[in-house]
């Protein structure tokens, strides 16, 4: 057994990484590195791994901006990732910061600038230094705010997340023994003020001196395993996605399983398909799954999207035509996400070229041959919101419908389905 506060070394970290695989047989990581002491023994550890396994960790660092030495922070990592040979790259967050909820808005953009850095580097896995003082603050923050058995249960060691995966391998380490193992390794570290700053909730928990269990709840990270594979096997035999971005789901086998795993199956759906942040509310949801299972049920929107009964005992769902983004311009080579749902890749020496919703418009200008042909493979309520290409003359190229103006062949632009959140990942995977 490991004795409080003493470092982690090469072995105990290998041990915890064996049971998040699979990885590849050269793995290429990335790590989120702030430079604090536990993603630092983070980094260290990992890069280790990877070196005795024939790959390399990537250091990712996420300027929020929110402090004015934060560039300077940034420089002096870049300087000590440079004189480790360390791959290390600068993520910035820019733009006009939310007055309020600055940590919840500041914790989105890191990770999609992180998640974006990762796809950009070809990188499938990163890793994040969550540990287990952090787990315990997760489920009393939770639990005071009335979370329910799955918050309580706190963060998973494995998140499958469309385009990559997040991986906590320090969810078994407290944050003395993150700090011995920099010692341990003669590593620098820098001491984040805002983890002392009270407006900020787990700073305000630390700063009360409450204290925190002795070790994760493993009684309900088991619970929740159990939940999550039930889950799983209830949404494949359930739910057929489509590559055009909606689903179809069977009433029927909704309706014949447990309420709760009913309620969260449909949720499930909303966030694939809607693109949304989180799954809606659990009493909107239950809301909605009632009156969905209803005979002569009308449709209904949730989460960003709408939801329509059809005549074969299924429910259309597909993404609601309210405020989806602004058309996001195209440059040959780079993939850009449009929508949080699909990604889009220019791959022709063009310019001018955006990618948007098609349209009520965009589908009536169609050649009528098109339309018809199409009309056997999409819904209606799916087709305004299918990604459409357009130049200055209008739509000029939509896959989806197997759609190209003369000048834009199918191969012009590649297009897949890709929402930020996997229908159902792996089975939770607790401490």
């Amino acid at each position: 057994m490991r004795a409080p506060g003493s470092p982690v070394d090469a072995a105990a970290f290998a041990a915890a990484m064996a049971g998040l695989g699979p990885f590849e047989p050269r793995p290429r990581i990335a790590v989120g590195w702030s430079g604090g002491g536990d993603s630092t023994a983070l980094l260290s550890l990992a890069r280790e791994w990877a070196a005795a396994r024939g790959g390399e960790a990537m250091a990712l660092h996420v300027d929020h901006g929110l402090r004015a030495d934060s560039r300077t922070e940034a420089q002096a990592l870049a300087q000590r990732a440079a004189s480790h040979g360390l791959s290390f790259r600068r993520l910035e967050w820019t733009g006009t910061k939310p007055a309020t909820g600055i940590m919840a808005a500041a914790r989105e953009a890191r990770l999609a600038l992180l998640e974006q850095a990762c796809v950009d580097a070809g990188i499938w896995h990163l890793l994040l230094a969550h540990h287990a003082d952090d787990q315990l603050e997760t489920a009393t923050l939770r639990a005071a705010r009335g979370s329910g058995p799955d918050g309580i249960a706190g963060m998973s060691a494995v998140v499958e997340r469309a385009r990559m995966r997040l991986v906590r391998p320090l969810l078994g380490f407290r944050h003395a023994d993150l700090l011995a193992t920099c010692r341990a390794r003669e590593l620098d570290w820098i001491e984040d003020p805002s983890n002392r700053d009270p407006r900020f909730a787990r700073a305000a928990l630390r700063a009360t001196g409450q204290a925190l269990p002795e070790r994760p709840d493993t009684a309900s990270a088991a619970a929740r395993a159990t939940r999550e594979h039930a889950l799983a096997v209830l949404l494949a035999r359930a739910v057929e996605l489509s590559g055009a971005g909606f689903a179809l789901v069977d009433r029927g086998v909704l309706a014949r399983a447990p309420a709760q795993s009913a309620r969260t199956a449909l949720a499930r759906v909303a966030r694939t398909i809607g693109g949304g942040a989180y799954a809606p509310r659990g009493p909107r949801t239950a809301r909605a799954l009632d009156a969905l299972l209803q005979a002569g049920a009308s449709a209904r929107t949730l989460g960003r999207c709408r939801f329509v009964p059809l005549r074969d005992a299924r429910l259309l769902v597909s993404r609601e035509e309210a405020d989806l983004p602004e058309p996001v311009a195209l440059v040959q080579g780079r993939i850009v996400v449009w929508d949080w749902r699909f990604e889009v890749r220019l791959d022709a020496p063009l310019a001018g070229l955006s990618v948007g919703p098609l349209g009520r418009e965009g589908w009536d200008g169609l050649p009528r041959v098109v339309r018809e042909a199409a009309a056997v493979r999409i819904p209606p309520a799916a087709r305004p919101v299918l990604p459409a290409v357009r130049d200055l003359d209008g739509v000029g190229l939509v896959p989806h419908l197997m759609y190209g103006r003369e000048r834009y062949p199918l191969d012009t632009v590649a297009i897949r389905f890709r929402p930020r959140h996997a229908l159902a990942g792996p089975v939770f995977i607790g401490p």
